[in-house]
């Protein structure tokens, strides 16, 4: 009950449907087992009384019993699993919910196969919970009663043997299905197995076009041989119990005939026990057929407990990282400072701790300085897509997560290393997401701004060429050509470019500067290089290292101090001098 008041919390307008399934399925349950009873009366009469004038509307009306009973049943199982279909859409619904509300950190934290795949697999086990497990567990819980009782009724020494056999198959089965603690490490080893499955075969033509090494397939190999590892020693340890409960079962089935044997023997009447043997033998089967759906209640149960934790868990680690804007939508200025600011992926590791500095409104800064230093986390931050652990970013004197979503998403635009584009519909699209009620002149004219029209030309359909593999596929450069464009259509006040250009030639590069320019104009830009000459005319470079900034000035000042940035500018002029002998 603990497990279907979590689910059904899920969608509360649908209990009805689980509480109609139950009365179904146990009305069913007490025609089939009056069926039952009408069985051993027949066989009662004939055996006993050789009277079987009746039998043929006997037997008619236990076929009509069964028949009602089996649609019961259907109807049962059909109100769960409407029940079912809105839990698995509520907790879909919640997931993309959280999922669009998460910040950028859940995201550097998660592969996208695993996240969707605990998703996926994790629904469909609470599925199985309310849409077989509700008409099942009342089953398994009203059909051994009524047996019981019906097996007194006809004999108390077949009912005290009926008694031993429901208490020891219990016990097997329960040794058969497993403890809690493996049913959670099972799913958590699928999820696993799942996740590096999907995120294998994403990275196949990563694989197949730069003879990059199998890091990604030694990593699946190993999660498959584990949870095969698993699944054997899981099974080894059954073999014993599964073989004594077959064992068993087959010796209740047979053992009655000689407890018959005994009470002939002893004056009982042979006729009436022929009866009682035959009719024993009958409702074994049905029996068998509940033993099973109680095992299954068992494992279903441990296995719908475990999904909803999973999935609670990663919506909780989505609501811990989401960020909670305000309601200001008017930016007085576009200057940006850090106080104190400290931040971390994963809570543990510093990557930025206790920086402060100011940038102001209209200049253009650049970060340099080594790779792991800082220099995309500071740019991340200022997006306002990840939250920070302690501290305070201003924009324009406000907290910058003071400010409405839109508002921030309409003032600050960003080019990062590797953009992403939509599958599935077209370049032209790609771009106008930017800027919704932008004119199609607009759109053309920053797709000619971005340089993409040097690359049209191969595409039949042009700029209305679909992305994806129902259409044409762009290279790093093509994509982060289509990325800038939107910068160009939606004319942010804050740009943050990290590596914008990297992927251009270095005459596209020079015509992209030459765009950059009349962009940057009146604008806060923030940009990440690690060409340095594209730099060097800049207001201000900021030289970050280990999360801090530890020189500040124009080109020529820090040229002058002869410090970090100097020696950064010497061996970037050195590597420029190499060359293969």
């Amino acid at each position: 009950m603990k497990l279907y008041k979590k689910l059904f919390s899920y969608m509360p307008e649908k209990k009805i449907n689980g509480i109609l399934s139950l009365i179904f399925t146990a009305f069913g349950c007490f025609i089939q087992f009056y069926a039952y009873y009408l069985i051993w009366q027949i066989l009662f009469n004939v055996f006993t009384q050789g009277n079987s004038l009746n039998i043929k509307s006997s037997v008619s009306i236990v076929l009509l019993l069964f028949i009602g009973q089996a649609v019961l049943y259907i109807i049962g199982t059909w109100m769960s699993h409407l029940a079912a279909f809105s839990l698995e859409t509520r907790l879909r619904e919640k997931g993309i919910k959280n999922l669009v509300n998460a910040s950028n950190t859940f995201f550097d934290t998660h592969q996208s196969g695993e996240v969707r795949k605990i998703i996926d697999n994790n629904v469909e086990q609470t599925h199985m919970s309310v849409a077989h497990l509700i008409p099942d567990h009342t089953a398994a819980i009203i059909t051994p009663i009524l047996l019981l009782i019906l097996v007194f009724n006809i004999d108390l020494y077949l009912g005290i043997f009926f008694v031993i056999i429901v208490l020891i198959s219990m016990f097997l089965l329960y040794k058969m299905s497993g403890e809690k603690d493996f049913t959670i490490a099972y799913m958590k080893k699928s999820d696993e197995l799942n996740g590096q499955a999907v995120e294998y075969v994403r990275g196949l033509p990563v694989v197949k076009i730069f003879n990059a090494p199998l890091i990604g397939f030694k990593k699946l190999y190993r999660t498959i041989n584990d949870y095969r590892d698993m699944v054997y020693e899981y099974s080894m340890s059954c073999r014993l119990t599964f073989v004594s409960f077959q064992w068993v079962l087959n010796i209740f089935i047979i053992t009655p005939i000689f407890i018959a044997i005994y009470m002939v023997k002893n004056g009982a009447d042979p006729y009436l026990w022929s009866a009682k043997i035959l009719f024993f033998t009958l409702f074994m089967g049905l029996f068998f057929s509940d033993l099973m759906k109680i095992m299954y209640v068992g494992l279903y149960n441990v296995e719908a407990n475990t999904a909803v934790d999973n999935l609670e868990s990663l919506f909780d680690e989505m609501k811990d990282n989401a960020i909670t804007y305000g309601n200001d939508e008017f930016i007085e200025n576009y200057s940006i400072e850090f106080k104190n600011v400290s931040f971390s992926y994963d809570k543990k590791t510093k990557v930025i701790d206790n920086l402060s500095f100011k940038l102001d409104q209209g200049k253009v800064y650049a970060l340099v300085g080594p790779s792991g230093g800082g220099k995309s986390t500071i740019a991340k931050l200022i997006s306002a897509l990840y939250p920070i652990d302690s501290g305070e970013i201003l924009i324009g004197n406000k907290n910058i997560y003071s400010y409405k979503r839109e508002t921030l998403m309409d003032n600050i635009g960003m080019v990062y290393q590797n953009p992403k584009l939509f599958q599935g519909i077209s370049i032209f699209e790609n771009v106008k997401l930017a800027k919704k009620d932008s004119s199609e002149k607009e759109v053309y004219d920053a797709l000619k701004l971005a340089k993409c029209d040097q690359f049209i030309d191969r595409f039949e359909d042009g700029y209305d060429s679909i992305i994806g593999a129902s259409g044409v596929n762009l290279s790093g450069g093509e994509i982060q050509r289509v990325s800038i464009a939107r910068i160009f259509l939606k004319d942010p006040k804050v740009i943050i470019l990290d590596e914008a250009s990297a992927a251009a030639d270095p005459e596209n590069e020079y015509e992209l500067q030459q765009a950059f320019k009349s962009l940057m104009e009146g604008k806060t830009v923030i940009m990440i290089a690690h060409r340095l000459s594209s730099i060097r005319g800049v207001d201000e470079i900021l030289v970050v290292e280990d999360g801090n900034i530890i020189e500040r000035g124009s080109h020529d000042y820090l040229m002058e101090k002869e410090a970090r940035y100097k020696q950064f500018v010497d061996l970037y002029d050195e590597a420029n001098q190499w060359r293969i002998s």
